[in-house]
């Protein structure tokens, strides 16, 4: 709900600083989660090799301009830039269980898929797709608060032990129903 300069600033670039700032205190045991979004998986957003090895350096100077060049003009639509954004933060995670395997540390993203919040709600006002969407969600609901954060707890703890680049999907079944009635399983 910015315009999308804001959205990757926020949600990739602000992801790998953190990730950049919290990496010299990562020690044997210590676990990050990172949030992306079922947006990437619903389609639009790749494999486009050209996209990724700029989404794949978001601390580059001149991130914001790559962008800009390589998705060309529809990034300035705010869902494609969400959805690209939260794709850069998919492979962001791999690329940083890479570097701090070797000390021991997990990192892995969740992706909330329609979740029942204010700004969930807001969001669904403004775009008439969440609805059918929730429609063809295998669960029939729309997840809660509660659920990501029993799936985040999942991740911290030592019994996701051996988890890590990987992204954990929260979303109640509905990019597995999508998918399917695609032909994309």
């Amino acid at each position: 709900m910015a315009d999308w300069r804001r959205i990757f600033t926020v949600d990739l670039v602000g992801t790998a600083l953190l990730a950049r700032t919290l990496r010299p205190l990562a020690t044997e045991g210590t676990a990050l989660v990172c949030f992306a979004s079922m947006a990437p998986l619903l389609g639009g957003t790749g494999p486009a090799p050209a996209v990724d090895a700029v989404l794949d350096d978001p601390l580059d100077e001149g991130f914001l301009d790559r962008v800009q060049e390589a998705v060309a003009p529809g990034v300035e639509d705010t869902g494609i830039a969400y959805a690209w954004a939260k794709r850069g933060v998919h492979r962001f995670v791999q690329r940083e269980a890479v570097r701090i395997g070797p000390l021991g540390a997990r990192v892995c993203s969740v992706s909330p898929g329609l979740i029942d919040t204010p700004q969930g709600r807001q969001e669904s006002v403004s775009h008439p797709g969440t609805e059918r969407l929730l429609r063809q969600t295998p669960l029939g609901r729309q997840g809660r608060s509660e659920d990501v954060a029993a799936a985040v707890a999942f991740l911290l703890s030592s019994e996701a032990g051996f988890l890590s680049g990987i992204d954990l999907l929260v979303d109640g079944g509905v990019c597995a129903a999508v998918r399917t009635r695609a032909g994309r399983t």
